[in-house]
């Protein structure tokens, strides 16, 4: 563009010169000389516009402009977002907006000249201001600095284990998290659920800085909601006979009592025949892991007073499933939930060293099993 300015000013120039010839005589050289004289000096003003307009973009083009870097470790703190699918550039800007360093350009340039530059990880970090741009990327690199917003919930924890890690991540009293799980409509809970137990939904999770106890429950459990969509819980569990609630219950009893996934099915078939039994020798379940959720997480050896302790999550003790989840399940566990395997299995029993688990249909069967739990320090 500066180009076709220059030769429609030249262009111009001729062309006027040939009308003045044909009208007057030929100019004298001494009014022809300013005249030139003047025109070049304002080509050549144009021309150094030119280069500066054209010396701004290319800076504004080329990542910010400026390449200043802050040349220490910096002070202080602030917190950055980086979001998920974030581009260099993207992870720069948010940066340089944060005066986490000088420039864009700065840290692109860092970030181009180390082999995980493009390994950063989306979620919030807490930085210092005024960074060396290789210092904001080693730090960005540096999953300390991740961690301290990040928070995994794991398959088979209780909402206890994860109030009580919310707290120590988010300094939120685990009261706090108490309190929200009390309001389920806040926390847009399903509407067949009866507490937050089994609805957290087990996944690694970017915590945002400042949010609140309901906010923060909300996440897992919207997360719940949309993992579990596919799996249409509400008419799996019309299909067997059993209320959603039951099945969310079902698949936390799956997730507590055995490791491997490929035996869930079978451990909620053991379940759905005892459920079933008309013979009155399996009201109840006898599972062990309610009886440890109504203890509180108890880990140990149950003795006989534990076992019989008072409690409507003691199914050694009440007929039937117990009144709601005893763990965060999932998807495997969900999945046995739905899809109990054939059988006509009424016991099973987790080796503590094979692991792997028995079923057994007869009181033979079983009396078999627990001699190989004894023989395997089963307590």
């Amino acid at each position: 563009m500066i180009g076709d300015d220059i030769d429609g000013l030249l262009g111009d120039y001729s062309e006027s010169d040939q009308d003045t010839h044909a009208l007057r005589r030929p100019p004298t050289r001494r009014r022809t000389v300013p005249k030139i004289v003047a025109l070049l000096v304002a080509v050549a003003v144009v021309l150094g516009g030119g280069i500066i307009v054209v010396g701004h973009f290319a800076g504004r083009l080329g990542g910010g402009g400026s390449s200043a870097d802050y040349p220490g470790p910096g002070s202080g703190s602030t917190v950055v977002k980086i979001d998920n699918g974030a581009t260099t550039t993207d992870i720069a800007r948010a940066l340089t907006a944060s005066d986490v360093v000088a420039s864009e350009r700065a840290f692109i340039r860092a970030a181009a000249a180390d082999p995980r530059g493009r390994s950063v990880q989306p979620g919030f970090y807490r930085l210092s201001r005024q960074m060396s741009a290789a210092g904001a990327l080693a730090a960005l690199l540096d999953t300390k600095d991740h961690a301290l917003f990040r928070l995994t919930i794991a398959e088979g924890e209780t909402s206890k284990q994860v109030f009580q890690a919310l707290a120590a991540q988010t300094g939120l009293p685990v009261a706090d998290f108490e309190k929200a799980a009390r309001t389920p409509r806040a926390l847009n809970l399903p509407s067949y659920a009866s507490t937050i137990e089994g609805y957290l939904w087990p996944s690694t999770y970017d915590l945002t800085p400042g949010a609140s106890a309901t906010d923060t429950l909300k996440m897992f459990v919207d997360r719940f909601r949309r993992e579990t969509a596919s799996l249409d819980i509400t008419g799996g569990a019309a299909r067997l006979h059993q209320t959603p609630q039951n099945i969310v219950t079902i698949a936390s009893i799956i997730e507590r009592e055995v490791k491997r996934q490929d035996e869930g099915p079978k451990v909620a078939r053991v379940i759905y025949n005892r459920l079933a039994d008309t013979t009155g020798n399996f009201r109840r379940l006898d599972m062990d892991s309610t009886t440890r959720y109504a203890l509180g997480g108890y880990e140990g050896p149950l003795s006989q007073s534990q076992l019989h302790v008072n409690s409507p999550y003691n199914t050694r003790e009440v007929p039937g499933l117990p009144p709601g989840a005893i763990s965060n399940p999932g998807l495997w566990a969900l999945k046995s939930a739905l899809n109990p395997a054939a059988g006509r299995w009424l016991y099973f029993v987790s080796l503590p060293k094979s692991n792997y688990s028995i079923f057994a249909t007869t009181e033979a069967e079983w009396a078999a099993a627990q001699a190989k739990y004894q023989q395997e320090g089963g307590g």
